[in-house]
């Protein structure tokens, strides 16, 4: 299927084509970590980057541990919108294909912090990011109902219901994870 880091670009640009091929693929062939190790690395890299103006290892590992709670989020809505919608495929599985559709964050936590380093003026940047984070979220609901589609195969409405559901799920984990924080209080 290629190179670790071709697959989600593939999944991006084909994304019902290449999650057909992936889903060929048999079994132990995707690896399951692999996909939410790399979009965990990039975030982190992300968060170091936008936090202290240049790449810091320190606070790169800092953001590993700090913002290991999102895959997390990940799996626990992959998992609970599996075991409804297709209660006889292996978890392992289908976390391993949702790891390859993470490739719309990854270009925007690159595309970010490589405008604010090299630009002129931080603006750029500002101005930028609302259209790759709204980018990067639209495109992952595209990616999400191919997953649950093409690489999973699910009939279409029930494909459609998996993808709500698992956004539901992940909505749910990302405001309870901010209450917990204490972050959303002020605001409510």
């Amino acid at each position: 299927m290629g190179a670790l880091l071709s697959i989600p670009l593939r999944v991006m640009t084909r994304p019902f084509r290449t999650y057909r091929a992936l889903a060929e693929l048999p079994d132990g062939a995707l690896a399951f970590p692999w996909g939410t190790v790399r979009f965990l690395f990039v975030l982190a890299c992300f968060v170091a980057v936008i936090a202290t103006g240049r790449f810091a290892p320190f606070e790169t590992l800092v953001a590993l541990g700090s913002f290991s709670w999102l895959p997390v989020g990940h799996a626990l809505g992959i998992l609970v919108t599996v075991r409804l919608l297709a209660p006889r495929l292996r978890p392992s599985r289908a976390l391993a294909l949702h790891g390859e559709s993470l490739g719309p964050w990854l270009v925007a936590f690159v595309v970010i912090p490589a405008v604010l380093l090299l630009a002129p003026q931080p603006r750029v940047a500002l101005r930028i990011a609302p259209a790759l984070v709204l980018g990067a979220s639209a495109w992952s609901i595209v990616l999400a109902f191919a997953l649950f589609r093409a690489g999973i195969g699910l009939p279409r409405g029930r494909a459609a219901l998996a993808t709500v559901l698992f956004l539901a799920v992940l909505v749910a984990i990302v405001v309870l994870y901010y209450l917990a924080a204490g972050q959303l209080w002020p605001i409510l």
